[in-house]
């Protein structure tokens, strides 16, 4: 059965919208494909926002004295916030390479 079709299947066995769901993976053609499309969108938006907050910890630490930069509260959110994300676009991507061996 081909997308339109499953599409067209899929509205008329629900009598209002259909779930959320079943209407991505319909659209996306299959459930492997659209949870790879997800685990892509969500790895690129994390190497984004990491990629951000190295550059804005690198702009507040240049901006600050060698001493203020150990009390400084936005310089300590920011790292937090770089860790988080580098944390989570590596587990992404290693679970990403374990996908394709």
């Amino acid at each position: 059965m081909d997308r339109a079709a499953h599409l067209d299947d899929l509205h008329r066995t629900h009598d209002v919208k259909p779930p959320r769901q079943e209407l991505r993976v319909t659209l996306l053609g299959g459930t492997g494909r659209a949870n790879a499309i997800k685990l892509a969108a969500t790895l690129r938006l994390h190497s984004t926002l990491a990629a951000q907050a190295r550059l804005a910890t690198a702009r507040r630490r240049g901006a600050l004295t060698a001493a203020a930069c150990r009390s400084d509260a936005w310089l300590a959110r920011l790292a937090a916030t770089l860790a988080h994300h580098r944390r989570v676009a590596v587990a992404l991507l290693d679970q990403r390479n374990a996908y394709s061996q």
